[in-house]
C-alpha cells in the first residue's frame, strides 16, 4: 500500500481525498476522527457549522461539541461503536457550537480500515438540519395537540394489535383510564358478538392485520357493559425503522345508527299506532303463497264527524285503541296494517282454517263495533264498511288483492250490503269503469267540457229573480250524465274542488250575458259550493279572479252552501264570508233541514237564504205535519232576517200553500225545467212570467 500512516492512524492521500471532497461540501462538516475520537482533520464547512476553526479543534475530542448529558452516559463513544460494529451509523441530535448555542445535526459517521483489517480512524458528515427539525417538531406538537383535544377517539397499534398510544377521547368513548387501555389488545374491546372478532383475533396473532376496507363498522364493548356500535376509520403506516402500526379513528354512531333504524322502522309503520302500513305490506308478504288468503279493507264509518265532534285528540285516541284491540285481540299470524286515516287491513292467511268468510269478517266487525271508551268523552258505539277480497290462487298479487278489497268496501259504503261485501269479477269490472269515468272526468274538467243549465228561481208573480246554475256533463259514449251520477265519481278522484272552480268561472261569464229583468233590476247567479267552502283558503282568490275575468257585479252572485259545511266553519271561514257580504256577495244555505245545524246556529252566520228542501215540499199541500215545519221554518227565518226559497216546487197546490206560509220565492218543474244558457236568456228576454197558466 502507498501512502504514509501517520500516527493519528490516516494516511496522508486519505487525507488528501477526504480534503478534497470536503472542500466541494461547504454546506457540509466534514472530518475525520482516530479510533478514539480525537479530531485529525477539519473542513470549512466544519468551521462554519460550529464556529470552531481547525487549530483549536484538531486534538480535541469530538466529545466537547455534545451536550453534557450525552458526554453523561456516553453517547459519543456509543456512536463510534455502532459505525464499527456496522461499517456505519446515522444519526440524528442535538449538538454545541463553540459559543455555546445548539444545533440539530444530522451525522453520518464510517469506519475506516486498514488492508490488514486494523480500525484507523473515521470519517463523518456533518449537516445543520435545526430549521426541518423546528419544523418537523411544530408539525409533531400540532399532531399532538390536535391528537389529544380532538373529540372523536383515536388509537395507534402495534402489527400485532395490541394499544401503544390513545387519546382521552378514545378512553372516555370505552370507559377506561389511560393506564388501563395500554397495551390492551384491539380485540378486548370488541362485543363477543361481533362476527369478525374471530378474524381479528387470529390475523393479529399472526402479526398480519387483515387488509380489509378502511372504514368499517363494528360492535364495540364499555368497560361498563354498554354495547356501542362504531365507525372505524384504519389506516396502516411505517415508522422510520420499518415497524408497521396501525392508526385507528373510532367514531361512536349508536345513536346515528339508532335514528336510521327509527327511521326505517317508521317509514313502513304508522307514526300513530305503531301499526305496519302499506308499504310494509310488500315486505311482510313479499315471499308468502297467498293462495286461500283474505284481505279485510275495513273503514271507519262517519269518522270525519267523530273528529269534527269530539276534536281529533279524540279520533286519534280512537284509532289508537283500535289497533291495539285488533293487534291483540285478532289470531296469531294474522296481520293488521293501517292504511290512512280511518282504513284498516287485515289479513287472514287461511280462510278455511278460520271458520270462513262469514266467521273472519264477523270476528273483524265485532271488534271494530265494540264500544270504544275514551277519556274525557262518553262511550261511543262505532261501525266499519268491510270489503274482502279472497285470494283464489298462489299468482294473486298484494295490489290485485288490495285493489279488489277496495271496490268491495266502496260497495258496502254506496249502500248496497248491511255489512260487507266480497269482491267479485263484475265488481271489479265496474271499479274498472269508475276509474275509467274518473280519467273522463278529469280530461273534461282539465278541457272545459262539462256544461251548465239553469233553473230559474222566482218570485210570487213568477218573475225570474235568479238561476241555479245545475252542472251536466255530456258524456261522447253515455250521454248527458246528471250529477247525481259523477258527483261520486268527482269525490272518490279528489275533483270537487276543481268542478267547484269550474262551475264558478263558467257561470259567471254566462251571466254577465244574461239581459236585466223588465223592472231593470239584474237576474243574479246561485252556485252551488261544495269542496270549495268558506274554510278554504282559496275561495277569495278564486272569486276574485273570476270576478276580474267576466267583469260581473259582486252583487250578482249567489253562493249555496249546505248546512254541514257550516257545522265547525273556522273563525277564519267566518271573516271570508263575512268579508264577501261586504263587497255584495249573497250566501244560500241549501236543503235545509237535512243536516246538522239550526236557526239558532245559523244566525252566527251572514246567511240571506234558506232553501227549504224539497223532502218537506213533496207533500205539503197533502201533510199538515210538513205544512207545520214549513211554516216554523220560515218563522224562524223571518226571525233571524232572512228569506226562504222552496225548492222542488212542481205542482199549483204546493205553490199555493207555500205561499200561503210566507215563502218568497221558488224552483221546480212548475216553472221551468233546468234550461241551457240560451233558453235561459231567451225566458229572460221575453219578460214573461213564470207561472202556469191558469
Amino acid at each position: 500500500m502507498s501512502g504514509t500512516d501517520h500516527g493519528n492512524g490516516l494516511r496522508a492521500d486519505d487525507e488528501k481525498v477526504i480534503g478534497a471532497f470536503g472542500s466541494s461540501l461547504l454546506e457540509y462538516a466534514v472530518y475525520t476522527l482516530d479510533p478514539d475520537g480525537v479530531v485529525s482533520s477539519w473542513n470549512p464547512g466544519a468551521e462554519r457549522l460550529t464556529g470552531a476553526p481547525a487549530d483549536e479543534v484538531v486534538g480535541q475530542n469530538i466529545s466537547i461539541f455534545y451536550t453534557s448529558e450525552q458526554n453523561a452516559t456516553g453517547y459519543p463513544r456509543e456512536l463510534l461503536r455502532r459505525a464499527v460494529e456496522s461499517g456505519s451509523c446515522t444519526d440524528e441530535g442535538w449538538r454545541i457550537r463553540k459559543d455555546g448555542s445548539r444545533f440539530w445535526a444530522s451525522v453520518v459517521t464510517t469506519a475506516l480500515w486498514s488492508s490488514e483489517g486494523r480500525l484507523r480512524g473515521f470519517a463523518r458528515l456533518t449537516r445543520d438540519e435545526t430549521d426541518l427539525h423546528t419544523q418537523l417538531e411544530r408539525s409533531l406538537r400540532q399532531f399532538h395537540d390536535l391528537f389529544v383535544l380532538t373529540p372523536i377517539g383515536i388509537g395507534v397499534y402495534d402489527r400485532y394489535g395490541y394499544l401503544v398510544d390513545s387519546n382521552l377521547a378514545l378512553c372516555g368513548l370505552l370507559g377506561y383510564s389511560p393506564e388501563q387501555m395500554s397495551g390492551a389488545h384491539v380485540t378486548d374491546f370488541i362485543h363477543p358478538d361481533e362476527p369478525d372478532k374471530p378474524n381479528l383475533l387470529e390475523s393479529f396473532g399472526a402479526g398480519a392485520p387483515p387488509g380489509r376496507a378502511p372504514v368499517r363498522e363494528m360492535k364495540l364493548l364499555r368497560s361498563d357493559g354498554q354495547q356501542l356500535i362504531c365507525e372505524l376509520h384504519i389506516a396502516k403506516s411505517v415508522r422510520p425503522e420499518g415497524d408497521e402500526f396501525w392508526m385507528v379513528v373510532c367514531q361512536d354512531v349508536t345513536e346515528r345508527n339508532r335514528r336510521v333504524e327509527e327511521w326505517r322502522y317508521w317509514a313502513t309503520h304508522d307514526e300513530l299506532t305503531g301499526l305496519p302500513n302499506r308499504r310494509a305490506l310488500d315486505q311482510l308478504l313479499a315471499n308468502a303463497d297467498m293462495s286461500g288468503s283474505a284481505m279485510l279493507y275495513c273503514d271507519i264509518t262517519d269518522f270525519r264527524r267523530i273528529n269534527e265532534s269530539l276534536g281529533l285528540r279524540a279520533g286519534d285516541e280512537l284509532l289508537m285503541e283500535l289497533a291495539k284491540r285488533m293487534r291483540g285481540d285478532l289470531p296469531e299470524g294474522w296481520i293488521v296494517a293501517r292504511l290512512a286515516s280511518d282504513e284498516y287491513l287485515v289479513v287472514c292467511p287461511d280462510v278455511v282454517g278460520a271458520g270462513g268468510v262469514e266467521t273472519v269478517v264477523t270476528l273483524v266487525t265485532e271488534l271494530l263495533h265494540r264500544t270504544v271508551h275514551l277519556r274525557d268523552h262518553p262511550p261511543i258505539q262505532i261501525a266499519a264498511s268491510v270489503g274482502v277480497a279472497i285470494a283464489e290462487s298462489s299468482d294473486s298479487t298484494i295490489d290485485e288483492l288490495l285493489r279488489s278489497a277496495g271496490a268491495a268496501v266502496m260497495e258496502v259504503k254506496r249502500g248496497n250490503r248491511e255489512r260487507f261485501a266480497v269482491a267479485s269479477t263484475a265488481l271489479i269490472e265496474s271499479m274498472d269503469r269508475q276509474v275509467q269515468l274518473e280519467s273522463e272526468l278529469r280530461t273534461a274538467l282539465e278541457n272545459e267540457e262539462l256544461a251548465l243549465c239553469y233553473q230559474p228561481i222566482v218570485d210570487g208573480d213568477g218573475v225570474i229573480r235568479a238561476a241555479e246554475a245545475l252542472v251536466r256533463w255530456w258524456h261522447p259514449e253515455r250521454g248527458k250524465l246528471t250529477p247525481g251520477f259523477f258527483l261520486p265519481v268527482a269525490e272518490r278522484g279528489g275533483l270537487l274542488r276543481k268542478l267547484d272552480r269550474c262551475v264558478l268561472r263558467s257561470a259567471l261569464r254566462e251571466a254577465v250575458t244574461w239581459p236585466p229583468r223588465a223592472d231593470g233590476g239584474a237576474v243574479r247567479a246561485s252556485i252551488n259550493l261544495g269542496a270549495l267552502s268558506p274554510g278554504d283558503p282559496e275561495l277569495i282568490d278564486v272569486l276574485d279572479e273570476a270576478v276580474a275575468e267576466t267583469g260581473i257585479d259582486w252583487g250578482r252572485i249567489v253562493l249555496e252552501l249546505v248546512e254541514t259545511s257550516l257545522i265547525n266553519l273556522s273563525a277564519r271561514g267566518l271573516e271570508v264570508m263575512s268579508e264577501l257580504t261586504e263587497r255584495g256577495v249573497r250566501f244560500a244555505v241549501d236543503d235545509f233541514g237535512t243536516g246538522y245545524s239550526s236557526l239558532a246556529r245559523l244566525k252566527e252566520f251572514p246567511i240571506e237564504i234558506i232553501k227549504v228542501d224539497r223532502g218537506f215540499v213533496a207533500e205539503v199541500a197533502r201533510d199538515s205535519t210538513d205544512l207545520h215545519v214549513v211554516r216554523a221554518i220560515v218563522d224562524l227565518a223571518t226571525a233571524i232576517g232572512c228569506r226562504c226559497t222552496a225548492e222542488g216546487v212542481e205542482t199549483p197546490e204546493q205553490f199555493e200553500a207555500l205561499r200561503g206560509v210566507g215563502v218568497l220565492s221558488y224552483q221546480g218543474w212548475l216553472f221551468s225545467y233546468p234550461v241551457r244558457a240560451g233558453e235561459l236568456r231567451s225566458l229572460l228576454e221575453s219578460g214573461s212570467s213564470c207561472l202556469p197558466e191558469g
